[in-house]
């Protein structure tokens, strides 16, 4: 009677393996500097690193997916999910989401492609990182010469030390930290900005009605920063030993600082500040129409 009932709990439990996801589990070699393109309709993709000469594409398809299409030769791997045509552009379909954990030379070139997904990479340190998500989360975190990340309305998170780094989104905050020199560009229309950041040689920031806070170690020595919002607030911290030119204006907003002085313009509410700071090697631009600017000299 026991073994009767073990069978029927055993059968049950049959569908409910298939719905849960077919386990993923392939290897293909990839020279160490290679490069990797990774495509996921919805569900998660994971990125780590190690110091082999290949590729591991672990995780599980959900149950529905057509199949895992995994192409490409040895300097460079292509990796999609492929769902049903009835997914649509976000994933509303029937079949389920799908899981893909991607182990990657350090070295290697990393592209990630998602609507709904959730993106977490960490430890790439190649040439270029590229992360384009619509909806889903974004987290990166390593050392890539130049990155890429964009967003519909997805948070982003970013911790890179990148000689170039771009960041953008819709309506999704960003929050970036980066602890080398370099050049770094962030854009948004309505999601919030913070930026902490070590030495930078190039800063720019662009705001509709989103907020944006920028906290810098340094400005590089003929380093220049421009920030430009439409109503969104903009704050700018920087250590007192800063040498650039400063130029603030707003056409309604306030203008805040502690260095300079803050001039109201005799036909219109605008605001303005010109000044610099000692030898005036760099440059600092920064620009609203109704929001509030703030420089802060630490």
């Amino acid at each position: 009677m026991k073994s009767r009932h073990l069978l029927c709990v055993a059968l049950l439990a049959c569908p409910l393996s298939a719905w849960a996801g077919t386990p993923i589990d392939q290897t293909r070699a990839l020279n160490a500097d290679g490069r990797v393109s990774i495509e996921n309709l919805k569900g998660s993709v994971q990125v780590r690193t190690w110091d082999r000469a290949e590729v591991h594409i672990g995780g599980t398809l959900g149950d529905g997916v057509k199949r895992l299409q995994i192409q490409g030769s040895e300097s460079s791997v292509r990796i999609e999910v492929d769902y049903p045509d009835d997914n649509g552009w976000f994933g509303k379909g029937r079949s389920e989401p799908s899981e893909l954990i991607v182990t990657v030379p350090a070295k290697a070139e990393v592209d990630v492609d998602v609507v709904s997904a959730d993106v977490d990479v960490e430890g790439v340190a190649g040439r270029r990182l590229a992360i384009d998500s619509v909806s889903g989360r974004v987290k990166a975190k390593g050392k890539p010469a130049r990155a890429e990340l964009e967003s519909v309305s997805g948070e982003i998170e970013a911790t890179l030390e990148s000689a170039e780094l771009d960041v953008s989104s819709v309506s999704g905050s960003l929050r970036v930290t980066g602890t080398s020199s370099g050049e770094i560009a962030l854009e948004t229309v309505s999601g919030s900005i913070d930026l902490e950041a070590g030495t930078i040689k190039r800063l720019r920031i662009e705001s509709v009605s989103g907020s944006a806070e920028a906290q810098l170690q340094a400005l590089a020595p003929g380093g220049r920063i421009d920030g430009e919002t439409l109503s969104g607030r903009l704050t700018v911290s920087l250590p007192a030993t800063t040498s650039a030119s400063v130029n603030i204006s707003t056409f309604s907003g306030a203008i805040r600082s502690t260095v300079g002085e803050v001039k109201r313009e005799g036909y219109g509410p605008g605001a303005s500040l010109e000044t610099r700071l000692g030898d005036g090697n760099g440059k600092i631009e920064l620009e609203s129409f109704s929001g509030s600017v703030r420089l802060d000299l630490r």
